[in-house]
């Protein structure tokens, strides 16, 4: 896990504070209706064989106002919790509307009794803004003898009451549960409202002591809503959650929360290239606080999905005909595919299974379209290595690009006619306006030990690359650009190896030459060998490249013909120095990038044999 400094965990409130003042945190404002208003004549109940998560948003005015509806949701979990094969609830915080008036717990204990009256109800329950004395204070800071939270739901309290507790941390707004759900184990987090650093660290062990177990991460706030009523956006803490603990953890699958008022999704692709399904809901600013309404999210594994649906047994309770308008009995209800097999095989372990080209013997493997572009809370880009090596590729700017960035770097959908990308990144830049390329450390490039004992050396190698040059394209803009390289000079990296060569280029470059020639300039055990050629290509068509060296020579082949400047002298294997970048979209000069790319690359992969020509990703 990245490190989070405190003042830049601290800084996040100065942020979080002005979206505090801002959002609909308690206030009246509208809930928006992202489900179309749905209205199934009853609960609907899971799938055979499947296991349903129960969900309990904001109840704060319900403690304040109408503790009955309350009171009706956790009866209706007691009463269905083995039709709807409930395996355990969650709620998402500001169980009250106002931590100081008594009378509000007391409601909230009555309902939540409930379930503590039977161990097959386990629950969990969190902290929100509203069952704080002082919602400005990161759960560390708290004064807890003060806090009626902790005297109203203390860790002795749902140890004696489920055996799925398994404990807080030091404050006692934190805790964890694991519960049985058919075959699987799974982890419930219940974070607080503000959770600190040393919060996130104690997350973080509970993580390391449970690495293969799928996990479930609730806490009040992550989520909020764009200004058009349906879209997921991450909160400024939630973006420092996503990126120090979320995204770098693989077996949170799925996270819960409330606090900003409607319901929507968003689906993030953590740095191991899987998806993370976060849900945001909260009714509280509808008809009489949200009117009983919850959520049921079902585990369907017989159709390899997560299944979604709201429902309110307060609505369900009033016969049809006596219902009013704003008697919603459901408002949203759909589907997110998950193969659960898949999607819980090897966790934490950097493979990715899912990547049919991820064939023996791949050392690194970028595919470049949006299915493999991890998500990133600032909107950054970076794309997962798809061998499971960790070369994550990261976008940079070069000499300054002015304007949007998709001007200059774009994701389409246009599928090549060969390989396994659903679409393409676009590079547009050029040396003199600038652009962006992506570039890795490549720490699983290290290869084997080179004769001077060194790490770097690949003696047999396949390197293949989906490309194309656009139509405009130009020999002074776009002359020696980089599709592939890695960049320190040929020199430099003679040097390491103990070689006598030397040369500016980069020690290993695929590139675009001054006559429109796809070029291949590599580093070998025996030195710089002769580059390779091809003939000059045409624009606005995809074509594959391979470079297949079986330890004595290296070919080039586009679009599987063999080319005619190519295989002329001895090229034992590939060098290079580890820790030094690769790159994808530009080339590079005595060790500086440089010759930006202009055009559409979709794949480039690295593998550690002379591949035949079946395994080729132009024949797929």
């Amino acid at each position: 896990m990245n490190t989070l400094h405190p003042a830049r965990w601290r800084a996040t409130w100065l942020t979080f504070l002005l979206c505090l003042f801002l959002s609909a945190c308690g206030g009246d404002s509208s809930s928006s209706d992202a489900g179309g208003g749905a209205t199934p004549p009853d609960a609907g109940g899971p799938s055979a064989n499947a296991f349903t998560l129960a969900v309990l948003p904001d109840t704060q005015k319900y403690s304040r106002y109408s503790p009955e509806r309350y009171t009706v949701q956790t009866q209706w979990i007691a009463d269905h919790y083995q039709e709807e094969n409930i395996k355990f609830t969650v709620h998402l915080g500001d169980v009250v509307d106002r931590p100081g008036v008594p009378e509000e717990w007391v409601e909230a204990r009555a309902a939540m009794q409930i379930l503590e009256a039977n161990p097959e109800t386990p629950y969990s329950v969190l902290a929100g803004n509203h069952d704080v004395m002082n919602s400005g204070q990161w759960d560390d800071q708290r004064t807890l003898a003060n806090e009626p939270f902790l005297q109203q739901f203390p860790a002795s309290l749902q140890a004696s009451n489920f055996s799925t507790f398994q404990g807080t941390d030091e404050t006692g707004f934190n805790s964890y549960h694991l519960f049985q759900a058919g075959d699987r184990e799974y982890l419930v987090l219940a974070l607080d409202w503000l959770p600190s650093q040393q919060t996130v660290s104690w997350v973080q062990g509970v993580l390391d002591q449970h690495p293969d177990t799928p996990t479930i991460l609730t806490t009040h706030q992550l989520l909020g809503i764009g200004s058009d009523g349906k879209t997921a956006v991450f909160t400024p803490l939630g973006k420092q959650l996503w990126e120090d603990l979320i995204s770098t953890n693989d077996q949170i699958f799925l996270t819960v929360s409330g606090h900003n008022h409607g319901e929507a999704t968003l689906i993030g692709k953590n740095q191991y290239g899987r998806d993370v399904v976060m849900v945001v809901v909260d009714y509280q600013s509808g008809f009489w606080g949200g009117n009983g309404m919850m959520q049921l999210v079902s585990f369907n594994e017989a159709d390899q999905q997560l299944d979604f649906r709201s429902y309110s047994p307060w609505v369900a309770s009033i016969p049809e005909a006596e219902r009013q308008p704003q008697d919603e009995l459901s408002r949203w209800e759909f589907s997110v595919p998950m193969n659960f097999e898949r999607r819980f095989a090897d966790l934490n372990q950097g493979s990715v299974s899912d990547s049919p080209g991820n064939i023996e013997g791949t050392e690194a493997y970028w595919i470049l379209d949006d299915d493999h572009r991890i998500t990133r809370a600032d909107g950054s880009v970076q794309f997962m290595d798809a061998s499971g090596h960790g070369n994550t590729l990261e976008l940079v700017d070069y000499n300054d690009p002015q304007g949007e960035q998709s001007d200059f770097f774009e994701l389409r959908d246009e599928k090549p006619p060969f390989g396994y990308a659903t679409g393409t990144a676009t590079f547009r830049g050029n040396n003199d306006i600038g652009g962006y390329y992506l570039t890795t450390g490549g720490p699983g490039l290290t290869f084997e030990n080179s004769a001077s004992g060194k790490p770097g050396f690949l003696p047999q190698y396949t390197i293949e690359a989906i490309v194309r040059l656009p139509s405009d394209w130009q020999r002074d803009n776009n002359k020696w650009s980089g599709i592939l390289n890695h960049e320190p000079g040929i020199t430099q990296v003679c040097q390491y190896h103990e070689v006598s060569c030397s040369g500016s280029d980069a020690s290993l470059g695929l590139n675009v030459s001054s006559l429109k020639e796809f070029q291949w300039v590599s580093t070998s055990q025996n030195g710089k060998g002769q580059d390779n050629w091809s003939w000059e290509v045409g624009n606005d068509y995809w074509y594959h490249i391979a470079l297949v060296n079986d330890g004595e020579r290296v070919q080039m082949y586009v679009d599987g013909s063999l080319t005619m400047r190519t295989g002329v002298d001895q090229q034992q294997g590939l060098m290079v120095e580890p820790g030094q970048p690769w790159n994808i979209g530009i080339n590079s000069w005595q060790g500086s990038p440089g010759n930006l790319f202009a055009g559409d690359i979709a794949e480039i992969r690295i593998n550690n044999r002379a591949l035949d020509r079946s395994e080729w990703l132009y024949n797929q």
